[in-house]
């Protein structure tokens, strides 16, 4: 039987290890080397990735499944994350970084105020698909994407978007047609009463306070800087595809309204800059939508790191379930 979060989990990841190759290049560059098309996984990652290999997206993806699967909710997923970072990855976000190094749940609104309010990346964005793919559903999907982005992640933006795009994959999955599954995984955005949900978790606190007080006051504007780069996505328009958060989210909405899957990827592939994480969020709601991934994408598909609970020399088709399973036995 057909497993639509098992296809998205090797969906993102596929399209995450097909975009490694063309990280921080140029178009020009890009095409230059490989043409005008971007089929097969290549080598050329400026992180060292073999061709075929997912870069820190589909990592902390797994990370967060296999978080989920040790048990003890979000501290399971932070203690998880942070064994991926133990690890040595050969490569991880700054903000990322400083706020798992913290080793507690405010770690992501301590770092947030450290970058003085500015940071607001994708790098809770790029792996916050792993809450759909474990099985959260409706309201407790919602508060799940947005205290999983805010442990690295706590701009309103970050937050705001994580929450919009596991609500898209969720209305995708179910059959609503792209632009009206947007519509509503919006109005669920906007329904979140996101900072009592930061509060709740344990994000926001006695010691973070100055954090929640800046997040209080960007929410309102946070959502409405969304909704207009999803609207603006939906139109096909694409900004950049730089590590800003609305970039990314922009982006990936304008790439994956296509009909095929490599329809949905290569744009992102070929546009360079942060591509691998573009790819991978488009590759997320493609798999959600349920296009085809290309079968010459699968057998060699690996993630480019070791470490607790996962072998870089794995491959994804073969420990994917189980890996999937554990993290819906969470209990």
């Amino acid at each position: 039987m057909h497993d639509p979060h098992l296809h998205t989990l090797l969906s993102l990841t596929a399209a995450d290890a097909l975009g490694a190759a063309t990280e921080f290049k140029t178009p020009e560059v890009i095409r230059a080397h490989s043409g005008e098309t971007f089929t097969d996984y290549q080598p050329g990652s400026v992180f060292g990735f073999a061709p075929g290999e997912a870069t820190d997206d589909s990592q902390m993806t797994v990370a967060t499944l296999l978080g989920y699967g040790r048990g003890g909710g979000l501290e399971g997923v932070l203690a998880a994350l942070r064994d991926w970072l133990d690890a040595g990855p050969p490569d991880v976000g700054g903000l990322t970084r400083s706020a798992l190094r913290s080793g507690t749940l405010d770690g992501g609104a301590r770092a947030w105020a450290a970058s003085g309010f500015q940071s607001a990346g994708n790098g809770g964005l790029m792996r916050i698909a792993a809450v759909w793919v474990a099985g959260f559903t409706g309201e407790a999907l919602a508060r799940e994407a947005a205290a999983v982005t805010a442990l690295t992640h706590t701009d309103p933006r970050c937050v705001a978007a994580s929450v919009f795009l596991t609500a898209f994959l969720e209305a995708l999955q179910a059959g609503q047609p792209y632009r009206e599954a947007a519509e509503a995984a919006l109005r669920v955005m906007d329904r979140l009463d996101t900072r009592r949900t930061l509060l709740d978790a344990g994000i926001f606190g006695l010691s973070t306070q100055q954090a929640h007080t800046t997040f209080r006051d960007r929410e309102r504007g946070a959502r409405a800087q969304v909704r207009a780069r999803v609207r603006s996505g939906l139109e096909g328009h694409v900004t950049s595809q730089s590590g800003f958060v609305l970039d990314t989210l922009e982006a990936a909405v304008a790439h994956a309204r296509a009909e095929t899957w490599l329809a949905c990827v290569e744009p992102a592939v070929l546009l360079g800059d942060d591509s691998d994480t573009v790819a991978c969020v488009a590759g997320a709601v493609a798999g959600a939508r349920g296009l085809e991934l290309p079968a010459h994408l699968l057998p060699p598909l690996r993630l480019g790191h070791t470490w607790p609970g996962w072998e870089r020399d794995w491959l994804c088709t073969g420990h994917f379930p189980a890996v999937l399973k554990g993290a819906r036995d969470r209990g």
